[in-house]
């Protein structure tokens, strides 16, 4: 069976269609699949990691832009389309999944008009105008969230939940979490700071500003691991080394593709809240305070977060003027109290882990 993979940009997009796609050669090694995504995109990065063939289409988002990089936009989709016919004429794809997002809208609209079956993932509760579209042209859904069937009433949602890579899916049910009266006096505290795979330069900001503030007894045996994203990865790295805070240990990378042992190392994360995100650290049941993107299209970062902080997952601040300021408070209580991380962890293991790749999968080798 062949098929392809549409989408990408961001580890966000991407990510869940590597989980597909893992299971897919998991079930059936002799499954053909290939990839459409951008040459900047993370996509281009990872192909050789994962061992993907990619298909490269010049493509630019619509939602947000000024009306003449809406207009050069929509000229690109033109063009675009002749490159994606030129591409499945060559691979001729049975199936056609798309990652959500500007990317995979043109593949998957080109699909519906050869009559190629396919569905596009939808990561936030509140679906984008790709996928709005998209469902209006008949194209399935697959939900991480039953609140997205309201949002779009005219078209075919299924509930899939939000894939998530197998060497992160396989540490579930592993990685525990129990704090004893001796743990929580232990002076060893471990922080993961990340802004999603292209960084966050508010986020890299506030760590920068509210570390100097913390207390000797945390600094002293405190380990960051610090992924800041490419832009700012120069100017983060020359803030530790230079040596003015006395941590007791630091790791400073622009990006991980190792991003599990990140995960496992660290006491809590601090992190955005994006749908991948979530999906990831509730499948390791790993404590996190949330820093939702302030710009996110309909703010889904914000409310995705809130569905989990309201059931003592995680701990969500406002990415705003007082950023340092919250995280300081925050991780200083956390620290002198360690039993909050026991609190958050017992209610993360309350949420039930599917295999949502395999739901996915299922319905794509089914051939219905």
């Amino acid at each position: 069976m062949n098929i392809v993979i549409a989408g990408g940009g961001t580890g966000g997009h991407l990510f869940p269609g590597i989980a597909v796609y893992e299971k897919l050669k998991s079930i059936d090694p002799n499954t053909k699949v290939y990839f459409i995504g951008t040459e900047r995109g993370i996509e281009n990065r990872l192909k050789d990691d994962y061992n993907f063939e990619l298909f490269t289409i010049n493509v630019k988002g619509f939602s947000g832009k000024s009306f003449m990089n809406k207009i050069q936009s929509v000229k690109g989709l033109f063009k675009a389309a002749k490159d994606i016919s030129a591409i499945y004429d060559r691979v001729k794809p049975e199936f056609v999944l798309g990652l959500g997002g500007y990317i995979s809208f043109m593949p998957l609209v080109m699909a519906k008009l050869r009559g190629i079956r396919s569905g596009v993932m939808e990561q936030n509760a509140i679906p984008g105008l790709s996928n709005k579209i998209l469902g209006l042209l008949g194209v399935t859904i697959f939900a991480s969230s039953f609140e997205t069937k309201k949002y779009l009433p005219f078209s075919k949602v299924i509930v899939t939940g939000n894939p998530v890579r197998k060497n992160i899916l396989n540490l579930a049910g592993i990685v525990t979490m129990e704090v004893s009266k001796d743990e929580a006096k232990k002076k060893d505290f471990s922080l993961f700071v990340f802004g999603g795979s292209q960084g966050a330069s508010s986020l890299n900001k506030a760590i920068i500003s509210m570390l100097p503030l913390l207390n000797k007894d945390i600094l002293n045996g405190l380990t960051i691991f610090h992924q800041t994203g490419d832009k700012d990865y120069e100017s983060v790295k020359g803030f530790y080394n230079d040596g003015g805070i006395p941590v007791k240990k630091f790791e400073i990378f622009p990006f991980t593709k190792n991003i599990e042992h990140y995960y496992t190392g660290s006491d809590i994360v601090i992190s955005r809240s994006g749908a991948g995100t979530l999906s990831e650290l509730i499948a390791l049941r790993k404590p996190a305070i949330l820093v939702p993107y302030p710009y996110a299209a309909k703010n889904h970062q914000k409310k995705n977060a809130a569905v989990f902080s309201k059931k003592g997952c995680f701990y969500t601040v406002k990415d705003d003027k007082n950023l340092s300021k919250e995280l300081l408070q925050t991780i200083n209580k956390i620290f002198y109290n360690r039993k909050l991380l026991d609190n958050m962890y017992n209610n993360l293991k309350k949420i039930d882990i599917e295999d949502s790749a395999l739901n996915i999968t299922g319905i794509i080798l089914n051939k219905k």
